[in-house]
């Protein structure tokens, strides 16, 4: 038997209307949240 590890956090795909909303945070108004400095 072979073992399969199936993380569904991992691999569940994103809702198209979830990515759309998202991109902004990806691509523009993105931060490091243990960083010193603020997000602008």
């Amino acid at each position: 038997m072979k073992l399969r590890y199936f993380d569904n956090a991992a691999t569940t795909r994103t809702k198209e209307e979830v990515l759309k909303e998202m991109i902004p945070y990806f691509c523009e108004k993105y931060g490091n949240s243990s960083s010193l400095y603020s997000i602008r």
